[in-house]
C-alpha cells in the first residue's frame, strides 16, 4: 500500500513531537492538554480561600493540598515537568480576576542558590512568571533568601519558626500592591516571614496567593 506525501502530511501533526499526547496526571490520552479535563474536575477548590488578614497583608490559598493538585504540583517538582507549570498558574490567573485583586508587583517564594542548584529550578518563579507574562505585570526580583534552611518537614511549630526567621531580605523600593506567589502552603511560617520583609519596605497592600494548601 502506498500513501501520498499529502496523505502522510494529514496524518502527521508536528505539534505532537512538542506537546504531550497523555495528561500528567492520569495517564489518559488527550489531544495536547497537560491535565485532561477530568482531572480538572476533580481539583479541590477551597470554600474560603482567605486564611489571614493583617492590616495591609492577606493570606490566601486557592485549592486543597490533595488528590489531583498533590499529583500535579509533585510532576512539576519532583519529577521536573516544567510543561504542566502553565496550566497550575492559569488557576491563579483565574482566581486574581475573580477576586479582583489588583498588584502592581509579582513576586515569588526565593530559594537560595544551592537550594536551585539541587532542584534545578524554582517552581514559584515558574508560576510567577506565567502570571507576570498574562497580567503583563513586572516580577520583584529584590526578594532573596540569605540564609540556607533545614527541610521544615518533621521540625516542630517553635522549630519551623525559629527556622525562617530573618532568612529573607529585600533589596527593591516598592511603590504599589505587591503579590506573592507559593505553591504549597503548609504553617505559614514561610508567608508570615515573606510579609513581614516587604512590608518594612511598603506601605500598600501585599497578597501571598498560594496555588494549594496543606490541610490536616
Amino acid at each position: 500500500m502506498t500513501y501520498s506525501i499529502k496523505h502522510l502530511a494529514n496524518k502527521f501533526n508536528p505539534l505532537s513531537l512538542l506537546l504531550p499526547s497523555h495528561c500528567l496526571v492520569c495517564g489518559k490520552n488527550t489531544d495536547g492538554e497537560n491535565i485532561c479535563n477530568n482531572c480538572k474536575e476533580k481539583i479541590k477548590y477551597l470554600e474560603y480561600p482567605l486564611i489571614e488578614h493583617k492590616k495591609n497583608i492577606y493570606f490566601y490559598a486557592i485549592t486543597e493540598y490533595k488528590g489531583i493538585m498533590e499529583k500535579s504540583i509533585k510532576i512539576l517538582k519532583f519529577r521536573k515537568r516544567k510543561i504542566i507549570t502553565k496550566d497550575l498558574a492559569n488557576i491563579i490567573i483565574d482566581f486574581v480576576s475573580k477576586e479582583k485583586i489588583q498588584f502592581t508587583h509579582i513576586g515569588f517564594v526565593p530559594m537560595t542558590h544551592p537550594e536551585t542548584r539541587e532542584r534545578g529550578f524554582n517552581q514559584t518563579y515558574l508560576l510567577a512568571k506565567e502570571v507576570s507574562k498574562t497580567n503583563k505585570i513586572p516580577i520583584l526580583n529584590g526578594l532573596k533568601k540569605t540564609k540556607e534552611t533545614k527541610k521544615q518537614v518533621g521540625l516542630s511549630k517553635r522549630e519551623r519558626k525559629e527556622n525562617l526567621k530573618n532568612a529573607f531580605k529585600m533589596t527593591d523600593k516598592i511603590e504599589g500592591n505587591v503579590m506573592i506567589i507559593d505553591d504549597v502552603y503548609t504553617t505559614g511560617n514561610t508567608a508570615t516571614e515573606i510579609t513581614k520583609t516587604i512590608a518594612r519596605k511598603t506601605k500598600s497592600n501585599i497578597y501571598f496567593i498560594a496555588l494549594s494548601r496543606k490541610i490536616n
